[in-house]
């Protein structure tokens, strides 16, 4: 095998598990797995076999339909030299090319655990690539691009993490570190990406217009550069603008871009070049559509705007079906609807809770003190403590 075994890695991938999961699932080292995926070793047939056992699947669904068949004996001794060679001992590589395509597939696992809550986890995952990238990224070379790529999205991930946890002070200095190093990397899908990490960022501390700067930065890097933007971050600006424009209550403008975002976004998302780091599909415009029209005093097209991603296939990840959950609770309280409202507040905190977000429960709670202003006698309302007593 010379390449890739792209085979495995998306059967990783779909199931949301890292490299270092998968690898003390089957028993071997990390290095030994990652051989795997990146082409370089076969897995003996004991190997193999729970290899398969772990993933449910079969060796030709794991993309070593060539191997399956070979002999016993032959397959053990070719494994055995190849372990001695990848001991459980600190990682080493054969080259730096091995080393940051190993990083990069452990990234992009990271952007999947992301979607799915794992925040604890990935709390201790993320710093350790800052900590493996920093010397090829600081040093000049032909590495030295791809790098900086890494060190950017690692970066755009601490920020999430930093602001699940409400730490904004944090959050905003990693975003900032994130521009920095992809402008390192000269990959304006990333720049444009953490311009938008910034902007929301910005958001969650109320800053109304240092967010509007970050997306008028965006922008500009899309109409100033002559490579291709991706067409998700291009609609993910427009859905920012349109409602920061709705905020200031400025509706036709809102809509304009609104408009401008659901024209541009990509039909198949998962083709998109900044797919892997920002995992978007549609419900991303769902829900910036609830949003302005929730700042414009229109809850019930609001809520139409969030049901929308009730029809979506496949249904969206953890992490986005708990802020929809919470903006429905809102929008339930709007419309005076207090069953509506209990049922999906309640589904809000326990979702909240499952992806370890600090920053969802603190929101959900607010919303749960501003029904008890409202609501405070009825029995429903009360019960909804015990959520918040844990």
């Amino acid at each position: 095998m010379k390449k890739n075994n792209t085979m495995l890695q998306s059967a990783r991938m779909k199931k949301s598990w890292t490299p270092e999961f998968v690898s003390k699932k089957v028993g071997v080292s990390l290095n030994t797995y990652i051989r795997w995926e990146t082409g370089i070793q076969v897995p003996r047939p004991s190997s193999l076999t729970a290899l398969c056992n772990v993933f449910e699947m079969t060796p030709a669904e794991l993309g070593f339909a060539d191997i399956a068949g070979e002999k016993k004996s032959e397959m053990d001794a070719i494994a055995s030299f190849q372990d001695e060679h990848s001991s459980d001992a600190p990682l080493a590589y054969s080259s730096q090319s091995e080393a940051l395509a190993l990083w990069s597939s452990g990234i992009t696992s990271c952007w999947q655990l992301y979607m799915v809550g794992s925040q604890t986890e990935l709390e201790r995952l993320v710093p350790t690539y800052l900590t493996n990238l920093i010397r090829p990224t600081l040093r000049p070379g032909p590495d030295q691009p791809a790098a900086a790529r890494l060190t950017a999205q690692t970066y755009q991930l601490l920020t999430l993490l930093e602001l699940q946890r409400g730490d904004f002070v944090a959050a905003q200095k990693s975003s900032t570190q994130a521009l920095i190093y992809s402008q390192l990397s000269k990959d304006w899908n990333l720049y444009v990406a953490s311009q938008l990490r910034l902007a929301s960022v910005f958001s969650a501390r109320k800053r109304v217009g240092s967010a509007l700067s970050s997306y008028n930065d965006a922008l500009y890097r899309i109409t100033a550069t002559s490579d291709n933007i991706s067409p998700i971050l291009h609609g993910w600006i427009f859905a920012g603008l349109s409602e920061i424009q709705a905020s200031m209550g400025r509706e036709k403008e809102a809509l304009q871009f609104l408009q401008l975002a659901f024209a541009v976004f990509p039909d198949q998302p998962e083709n998109d070049p900044s797919f892997p780091y920002t995992r978007c599909d549609r419900s991303l415009l769902y829900l910036y559509e609830g949003l302005i029209f929730l700042r414009l005093g229109q809850p019930k097209v609001a809520w139409d705007a969030f049901s929308q991603v009730d029809d979506l296939k496949p249904a969206p990840p953890e992490r986005v079906r708990t802020e929809f959950l919470h903006q429905k609770a809102y929008t339930s309280c709007l419309l005076g609807n207090i069953v509506q409202s209990c049922i999906y507040l309640e589904a809000a905190a326990r979702a909240a809770q499952e992806i370890e977000s600090d920053l969802a429960f603190s929101e959900v709670y607010a919303l749960y003190m501003h029904m008890l202003s409202l609501w405070g006698q009825e029995a429903r309302v009360k019960a909804l403590a015990q959520l918040f007593q844990q």
